[in-house]
């Protein structure tokens, strides 16, 4: 018996976490120096409130999760006798992934007979989450632990990300993308396209003219994308901008009807925080992430 755990970063809702039977750690947020804990349920502040803060000019400061709350949640199960399959944020975005290891270790000391497996995801949002999903499918069929940890590390570069914001000054800002790269974030009516390169960084590898131009390029690079895989789950994320996260949902349903499963959530506090309000981002399974940054 395993249990699978997220973090902050996932964003996956409750009725996903519950459907799936995910648990996750919680990072933080602060705000005009009040820390507030990022719930994905939004039990502290609205969605809403969140990125109204963003727009009114306020900085919102992340944080990763914290050695305490990894000690916790993660004895809760081992306390049960259930072993754990923890999947990270991102290693190129978030220190958690490196800190998980070194509470692995710790508790793996204490509790011998128990197992622990972190995998870095190269990737978040509910990308990261959409992993722990099919970690939770596969578990139900089942899979041990090590079967599934195996089938996520082959397989989650086949999890791809597009994503748009409205400005790479948040990104910029997070550290969440070079400022070599965000040079066009500025300009006027040009929307980057971001990927997750193959090692987990947020990669602005092409630029639209105007957000509408912006949405179609997403909807096109997703559908090519899923490599005629088009019974799965697509899983959108916006960051108060729903009418935009629903026309990407009619583009992509308008260029191919085969397309009709589709989730769409809000981007969580901790990728909101370093994206900005108004952010995209459209998360499918297919063909496996190749680009590099460093080779662009």
């Amino acid at each position: 018996m395993f249990k699978i755990i997220a973090d902050s970063t996932s964003d996956l809702p409750l009725v996903l976490r519950e459907k799936y039977d995910i648990d996750y750690c919680r990072m933080s947020i602060t705000c005009d120096d009040k820390e507030y804990v990022a719930d994905l349920d939004y039990k502290e502040y609205s969605a809403k409130e969140l990125y109204d803060w963003m727009r009114n000019g306020k900085r919102v400061f992340t944080s990763q999760v914290a050695d305490n709350e990894f000690r916790e949640v993660f004895k809760k199960y081992l306390d049960q006798g259930i072993d754990i399959l923890y999947i990270a944020c991102s290693s190129a975005l978030s220190a958690s992934y490196l800190a998980s290891l070194k509470v692995r270790d710790e508790l793996l000391a204490l509790y011998p007979d128990r197992k622990i497996i972190c995998i870095d995801s190269k990737i978040s949002c509910i990308g990261q989450g959409s992993l722990c999903i099919e970690a939770s499918k596969l578990k139900e069929q089942g899979k041990s632990l090590e079967e599934v940890a195996e089938w996520i590390e082959n397989n989650k570069l086949k999890f791809n990300q597009f994503a748009t914001v409205e400005s790479l000054e948040f990104l910029k800002r997070a550290g969440r993308v070079k400022a070599s790269k965000a040079f066009f974030g500025n300009l006027f009516g040009i929307k980057p396209i971001i990927i997750s390169d193959i090692k987990g960084r947020n990669f602005a590898f092409k630029k639209a003219k105007g957000r509408l131009k912006a949405i179609d390029e997403l909807a096109t690079l997703a559908i090519e994308a899923m490599d005629g895989n088009y019974d799965q789950v697509v899983y959108i994320g916006h960051a108060d901008s729903l009418d935009d996260a629903l026309l990407i949902k009619k583009k992509m349903q308008e260029k191919q009807p085969k397309i009709q499963n589709f989730e769409i959530g809000f981007i969580g506090p901790i990728v909101g925080a370093s994206t900005g309000p108004g952010t995209l981002g459209v998360f499918v399974f297919g063909k496996e992430v190749t680009l590099d940054e460093e080779s662009e």
